[in-house]
């Protein structure tokens, strides 16, 4: 079988992404230290006062959260391995990060790498579901329990913002845990009015192939979900970590809990894509919470744009290293050839 060639992006998305990645660029410079109250002179001044080991240490929080993720690509796609889930993560996420709405666009890529690899397209798109709930589930949860934490804080504003976030994260929640029983009480209502003239073979075989990939994600699910948890918690967790670290080196005086309180609350809006990646709007809101909490302001705006630059710019050149790396290294398993004919 002919294997289609792996198109490049044309001029107009190219010219797309370099405009929504300057929009996003520039709200992270004007808005965060608007947001925190405070101007670029003050945060100059701040990170020039960091050391070498306060950002060696960065460093390692940052290799940390990517390399705790390959065990979540790893358990949803058997077969793949550590390097292999590093590439696909570290492209998948600068392609993310460069287009707005750009989750499209890092699926298609790691579905373009890990077929290249030989993995079937069922166990991929299996994969990419499995990651994808595994992804909104863990900031939906954790954004939740940090609303309610911060609802009980003594600052009004905070408090009621967190209640009614917290009001806004159940109710989705509830919807998706109703909708598909509601689902399947409407097919049961509507199968017997079906039309005659309904393509019938077309419908059973696009049924038939959904039955079989929900099965094979159950038999993943089952078989893999212990790894899965540990390590979307484990990818959070050194997030986190990198959260404080960067508020500790720029010099907030914020708690330790008022600060992964706010960080965890914070997690749902990276998946709001006003700006490729959410650049700007997670970080704004994070630092008038810290504010309010009795932060610094110019250490605030600091730290959050540090937070901003190991979380999303730094991946951009590092995904387009991995990505260089993939179009020029071997394709890995290749299907075995077809008996010669008598």
């Amino acid at each position: 079988m002919r294997r289609r060639p792996v198109r490049l992006p044309t001029l107009a998305v190219r010219l797309l992404g370099l405009l929504s990645s300057a929009t996003g660029l520039v709200l992270l410079a004007l808005a965060v230290p608007k947001a925190a109250g405070t101007d670029w002179a003050a945060v100059r001044g701040q990170l020039g006062h960091l050391s070498g080991p306060e950002l060696a240490l960065m460093c390692a929080s940052a290799a940390a959260t990517l390399w705790s993720y390959t065990y979540v690509l790893t358990a949803a796609l058997p077969g793949l391995t550590r390097r292999q889930a590093l590439l696909v993560h570290c492209t998948g996420s600068a392609v993310s990060n460069l287009l707005p709405l750009g989750g499209g666009a890092g699926v298609a890529v790691t579905y373009a790498m890990t077929r290249r690899w030989g993995h079937p397209p069922r166990a991929v798109a299996v994969c990419v579901a499995l990651t994808g709930v595994c992804n909104v589930a863990a900031r939906l949860f954790l954004s939740a329990v940090g609303a309610l934490l911060l609802a009980r804080t003594a600052v009004p504003g905070i408090g009621w913002a967190a209640a009614a976030g917290a009001v806004v994260l159940v109710l989705p929640a509830a919807y998706a845990a109703v909708r598909p029983a509601v689902r399947r009480r409407a097919h049961r209502v509507r199968r017997p009015g079906a039309p005659a003239g309904a393509p019938r073979r077309r419908i059973a075989a696009h049924a038939r192939r959904l039955a079989a990939g929900v099965r094979a994600g159950r038999d993943v699910l089952r078989r893999s979900w212990p790894q899965l948890v540990c390590a979307m918690a484990a990818t959070l967790a050194a997030q986190g970590v990198l959260f404080l670290v960067c508020l500790q080196a720029a010099g907030a005086r914020t708690g330790a809990g008022d600060a992964l309180a706010v960080f965890a609350a914070s997690r749902l809006l990276t998946q709001i894509a006003v700006t490729p990646g959410g650049i700007g709007v997670t970080e704004c809101a994070a630092a008038v919470a810290l504010v309010a909490l009795g932060g610094a302001p110019a250490a605030v705006a600091s730290a959050m744009l540090l937070f901003a630059a190991f979380t999303h710019l730094l991946e951009i050149p590092l995904g387009a290293l991995t990505g260089a790396l993939w179009l020029l290294g071997p394709s890995g398993r290749r299907p075995a050839p077809a008996p010669a004919a008598p």
